[in-house]
């Protein structure tokens, strides 16, 4: 089977950007091909709205260019969904079945939030797909109710070859857009009474997102515990797992963040929430642990205990990865991916 993935470009900012990264470099098949074309890439206003255009106007030429035979489109929310709405509708008019893979942190929010009008719209989008593939059980349940099947297939994430120096950890990282959804401001709060009890506990938060009003923060609050990293590289990223004892990532909504499963993969525990995915994936207590959305308290409480009992933490650190390698690693993920294409060529 020949398949058009359609998707940003692999080197920009993001989960979908990170999951056709790994396929580019993982993905192996004796029966399926998989070429891909951008629908987006990074850049002034006047870039991104070009290379969106030049992907949806080319798309048609590279399926018959490429004698296509299905299409794998990468879908979220907002922006994301306008561009792969176009893309879905011409894939069909050109005759090819669509996958569409959803990797919102809330889509069926997304829905439920929308307008009447966008609301018709985002279900038409998903009854012209031949098959949708979604990262929760919360997406799947809501638009179950409307007639629209869905099946789950998990993010996964390489596994490291050789497992990190745990002597080597001192610091506390969070990854990911800063912001109040991923549940910045909450470690922001917490840093403020971490910074009294255990002021050896540095915090960095590597991401782009609400950069300014986090730094407001830091320098009202003089948090002299907390850094902003900025969005970091693939290498730098790799570089500052060296030094991570502990993943924050208190968030508010979620589908399966990859920071999570690559922290994991790197024998680091996290703290999040019970939001999405996430409890599919940490087993609280045993290779990480989970709070409830908000609770500043319960933070700091896991904080506390993950700073303080070292034991603990590497022990949770080790589940982890042996969480990732049996469930969430990328040879079970792209035979799961070689077996969903074999279906759908019957």
């Amino acid at each position: 089977m020949r398949i058009l993935m359609f998707g940003p470009n692999p080197e920009t900012k993001g989960g979908i950007a990170t999951v056709i990264a790994n396929f580019k470099q993982h993905f192996n098949s004796s029966t399926n091909t998989i070429f891909y074309a951008e629908s987006w890439k990074e850049g002034n206003i006047l870039k991104r709205t070009y290379y969106s255009v030049h992907g949806l106007v080319t798309l048609p030429h590279q399926i018959n260019k490429q004698n296509i035979d299905a299409v794998h489109i990468h879908m979220a929310q907002d922006g994301s969904y306008f561009r792969k709405a176009m893309a879905t509708r011409l894939a069909k008019r050109s005759g090819k079945k669509v996958l569409l893979h959803i990797h919102g942190s809330h889509f069926d929010q997304y829905h439920e939030e929308s307008k009447p009008w966008l609301q018709r719209h985002i279900l038409r989008t998903l009854r012209k797909a031949d098959k949708i593939i979604v990262l929760n059980e919360d997406v799947k349940t809501y638009f179950a109710t409307f007639g629209i099947p869905m099946d789950i297939v998990n993010n996964a994430v390489p596994v490291p070859t050789q497992p990190l120096e745990t002597s080597n950890r001192t610091q506390i990282s969070a990854f990911g857009q800063l912001g109040t959804r991923k549940g910045t401001y909450d470690i922001l709060e917490v840093a403020e009474q971490l910074q009294i009890s255990h002021p050896e506990a540095q915090i960095y938060l590597y991401g782009d997102g609400d950069t300014k009003q986090a730094q407001a923060i830091i320098t009202r609050k003089q948090l002299q515990n907390v850094h902003l990293g900025g969005w970091i590289t693939a290498e730098q990223k790799a570089e500052a797992m060296q030094k991570t004892m502990i993943h924050l990532l208190p968030s508010y909504q979620e589908g399966l963040p990859m920071a999570v499963l690559e922290t994991m993969a790197c024998g680091i525990p996290n703290i999040s929430t019970y939001v999405g995915g996430i409890p599919n994936v940490i087993a609280s207590g045993k290779d990480g642990l989970l709070i409830e959305a908000g609770k500043q308290d319960q933070l700091l409480h896991a904080l506390i205990i993950l700073i303080e009992q070292e034991n603990k933490r590497n022990q949770m650190g080790k589940a982890a990865v042996t969480k990732i390698k049996t469930e969430f690693s990328m040879p079970a993920y792209i035979e799961k991916w070689n077996q969903i294409y074999a279906e759908w060529d019957t």
